[in-house]
């Protein structure tokens, strides 16, 4: 490992992702430098699932050949190759375009990590690029990108996500001797539903944007029920049955963050830094939830998102409480209530 592909991973972290940005870097090394590299890994699959632009069957064969080739020690150098390959358009010009265009880099540092770093987090990526591309096939038949029922939904968010929650358990429990099998087992337990609540809430305040590139993660069931089309809603973002559809939706997110919160209580309390690593997705989502349902035009052209000041605020309450059980409770317990208000 260089050095320099190290420092890419960290520098670019905070362009692919804010929120993730801030927990990573309160970590400590080497956890720190894992979690980075792995969650880059993540961001990549993502970019390639998310990049409409691309035709859809060379997406599902790069995501069936990364699930397997990525982590592989002897063939990750020529499957990375194809995804830069896939990325070098001049109209390709965001931040994930960049960190597929340089995924040799992240690549290179995650096979310098011992073997067992590396096996923690092969299975997880194996599992989210299949689910990735079984999502994707959706959008064979020439109609974009659509989910049909909540179970569709549950399991997309699962593929992205959950596994994501996988990952880290698998990396918290070889870092951390406080971390016992019976506190791994229950990590475990409540790890993907983690993963669930948090993308469920990505999901609800990026509609309109994912829309705009033929996509579209809510499910016709539900539409159904709400007696509107997505397109309705598009022209109408205030028509009360949106704001309907919103509160079902935050009401499935709430009941997996919940879990969310038994997960960040199940660490260890002396591991502050992985309580507040959690903590702060979990708060987060819970004020993005708030202002969902606050919010009259959730499906309008702004995005729905908490301002910086939010999050500074957020950070420092929860750095202040550091392991205190009952303290992030009653935080939890506050933003909740809010929601139910």
């Amino acid at each position: 490992m260089t050095i320099n592909n190290l420092a890419y991973c960290h520098q670019v972290l905070p362009k692919v992702s804010r929120t993730f940005a801030l927990g990573i870097d309160i970590l400590h090394d080497p956890l720190r430098d894992a979690v980075c590299t792995s969650y880059l890994i993540c961001r990549i699959l993502d970019t390639i699932e998310d990049t409409t632009a691309l035709p859809v069957k060379d997406r599902i064969i790069l995501l069936e050949r990364a699930g397997r080739e990525l982590t592989d020690s002897k063939r990750w150098e020529e499957c990375s190759q194809a995804v830069r390959e896939s990325f070098d358009r001049a109209d390709f010009t965001d931040p994930d375009h960049d960190l597929c265009r340089h995924c040799d880099l992240v690549l290179g540092v995650f096979h310098s990590f011992p073997v067992p770093i590396r096996e923690a987090v092969t299975e997880p990526i194996r599992e989210m690029a299949e689910g990735m591309a079984a999502t994707v096939r959706r959008e064979l038949d020439g109609g974009g990108l659509c989910l049909n029922t909540i179970e569709d939904l549950k399991q997309y968010c699962y593929y992205v996500a959950g596994t994501v929650g996988n990952m880290l358990t698998n990396l918290f429990s070889l870092d951390r001797d406080s971390i016992t099998n019976e506190i791994s087992n229950r990590l475990r337990h409540y790890g993907p539903r983690f993963g669930l609540g948090l993308q469920l809430t990505n999901i609800i305040k990026g509609v309109t944007d994912d829309n705009s590139r033929g996509v579209s993660y809510l499910p016709r069931q539900l539409l159904d029920d709400a007696g509107i089309t997505l397109p309705e809603l598009i022209e109408n973002p205030g028509d009360p049955r949106g704001q309907r559809l919103v509160t079902e939706l935050v009401s499935l997110a709430l009941s997996w963050l919940d879990d969310a919160l038994e997960y960040t209580l199940s660490i260890p309390s002396q591991e502050t830094d992985l309580r507040l690593f959690c903590g702060l997705p979990l708060i987060f989502a819970v004020r993005t939830l708030g202002l969902a349902t606050r919010t009259e035009a959730v499906f309008g052209e702004e995005p729905l998102k908490i301002s910086r000041g939010e999050v500074t605020t957020i950070y420092l309450r929860l750095k202040a409480i550091r392991g205190k059980n009952d303290d992030l409770r009653e935080i939890y317990r506050e933003e909740k209530e809010q929601i139910i208000a």
